[in-house]
């Protein structure tokens, strides 16, 4: 995001509101008192002052986002490009990497990561527009994209593509253990849940 109407843009839908005029005071009111539309209007300002061609510019956005990590504990890197209307539900523990392009309305939840498994020079995630991601979800490239209008539930791993108008989840099975001690000369006996079928000794008798 290099352009100045852009900035605005984005400060007055994140920050003031999608129905209210831009203007540089309400969008310092608004920040004084919350915490996420503080965190969104400083970072959009030193990701536009790093996109800058000016080394000073530069070292100021730096130091913006050093306060920002220390405050919120978010780390979004300032080299991302993330477009207009970003959500973030809650501010603890996302991060995401420098090669990452996320689309207009994203919608993040707390405890995200984005980032990559390869240092490959063109590894890239590409994430489009309105685009839901759930708590404590990890996207981890190499190379993905992901669609527009794209749900991706709580705690998902996503390492491939993933096409526009889809809701991604991972399919998760629990596994018990039992912690009751087991003597050595019995066979260990699998932890019965109250969902499970009990089999009585005649029954399995009647079986063999």
């Amino acid at each position: 995001m290099t352009s100045y109407n852009e900035l605005k843009e984005c400060i007055r839908l994140e920050v003031i509101g999608h129905d209210k005029s831009f203007s540089w005071r309400k969008a310092l009111l608004r920040t004084r008192r919350n915490q996420k539309k503080h965190f969104l209007f400083w970072w959009r300002i030193a990701s536009w002052l790093y996109g800058q061609n000016s080394q000073f510019k530069k070292r100021i956005a730096r130091r913006i986002e050093n306060r920002l990590k220390y405050r919120h504990s978010v780390d979004i890197s300032l080299s991302c490009k993330i477009g207009k209307g970003l959500n973030i539900a809650h501010l603890n523990g996302i991060v995401i990497t420098d090669n990452c392009v996320i689309g207009d309305f994203a919608d993040l939840k707390q405890g995200i990561t984005i980032g990559l498994r390869t240092d490959s020079a063109d590894a890239m995630i590409l994430i489009g527009d309105h685009v839901d991601i759930g708590c404590n979800s990890s996207i981890l490239g190499g190379k993905v994209t992901i669609g527009n209008n794209v749900t991706i539930g709580a705690h998902s791993l996503v390492l491939q593509n993933i096409p526009s108008d889809t809701v991604y989840k991972n399919k998760i099975t629990p596994v018990y253990t039992s912690k009751l001690p087991q003597p050595e000369y019995q066979e260990k006996q699998p932890f019965v849940t109250s969902n499970a079928i009990k089999v009585s000794p005649r029954a399995a008798e009647a079986v063999l």
